[in-house]
Formats: C-alpha cells, structure tokens, sequence
C-alpha cells in the first residue's frame, strides 16, 4: 500500500470547524485506511492505502463529512511529491526561521491568467523583506516579519482557482518524517 500525506483545509484554526484529531483518526481507520496518524491539530493526516491520491482524497472528504460532519476540501501529496517540494525550495538560503517559512499546496496548477491576477495582487502589497514563488502545485513563502505580519497574509488565495492550503517549514517537514515511518 502507498503512503498518502493528507492536508485538511482551515481545520481548527479557530472557533469554527473544530475537531478532534482522534476523532478524525477513527473514522479514517473506519472507512478501511491502514497506519492513521496525525500531526498537531491543524488537520495533518498520513496513512497507507491502495488508493490514488486523488481518491483517498475524495474518501477522506466524503468519510469526515458523513461520520463527523466535517466539510473541507483535502489536498493528497505522496512522500517523494513531498520531498521534491521540500528539496525545490527557492528560500533554503535566505529562510532562517522554519515558524515563519511556508509551503503552499494546491489542488491543481492554476490557469496561467488566475496566476497573473494574483501575482499583480501581490506585486501591490509593501514587501517589507517577504518573498513568495510559485511552481506547479506548491509555492513558498518567506515571511521575515512572522505570518500574521505580512500582506501575505491579506492575499485571497482563492482567486487562483484552484484548492489552496499552507503549512509552515516545521509541520510540511515533520509530515516527510511521519511518512517515511510508515514505508
């Protein structure tokens, strides 16, 4: 079986869709994926499954939407995606504080015009030393200031198109670890 790298959108990050990740860990392990682990509370899931990744995304969205009433969009990444992702990395040598260095996941590559758009949405904002590159399905960001602190943190993901979720330096590496455990 494959090891899959789940990625729940907006999951706990305040007083709306709240869950548990042990909750989320049993109805996975319900629905028939092997070796469920979580990481933190923000919706980080690694498991084995026959499965594409497409679908074991489409599973886990219909699984936590029936049995915990849970609706949010899920982005899958197998461990070598990952690590490519991790390993291309434009800010490796700039990036000294992984809390404030993220990686960017999305569904599909954006239509080239939703990523003009938002290139000159951005291309506005004051950069005050932070700096942001897109390739494929990912794109990076360096937030010197701290996250909440930059205009990244103003710009409407959205308008690429596409699903769009982001995890810091720290997590998106703790989630390769987790996965290698799981070969």
């Amino acid at each position: 079986m494959a090891v899959h790298i789940a990625l729940l959108r907006g999951v706990n990050l305040g007083p709306h869709r709240r869950v548990a990740m042990a909750d989320v860990r049993r109805a996975l392990t319900a629905e028939g994926f092997d070796g469920v682990a979580t990481h933190l509370q923000s919706g980080n899931v690694v498991l084995r499954s026959p499965l594409a990744p497409a679908e074991v995304g489409h599973t886990i969205e219909r699984s936590l939407a029936e049995q915990l009433g849970l609706h949010t969009a899920v982005i899958v990444r197998s461990p070598k995606d990952l690590a490519a992702a991790i390993d291309a990395d434009p800010f490796r040598t700039i990036a000294t504080d992984p809390a404030r260095h993220v990686l960017g996941f999305l569904s599909a590559a954006p239509e080239p015009a939703a990523l003009a758009a938002v290139e000159r949405i951005i291309a506005a904002l004051p950069a005050d030393g932070d700096r942001h590159a897109f390739a494929g399905t990912h794109f990076y960001l360096w937030c010197p200031n701290g996250i909440s602190a930059s205009p990244y943190f103003k710009v409407r993901w959205d308008l690429l198109g596409v699903g769009v979720t982001q995890r810091n330096w720290n997590t998106a590496t703790a989630l390769l670890h987790m996965a290698g455990d799981l070969v």
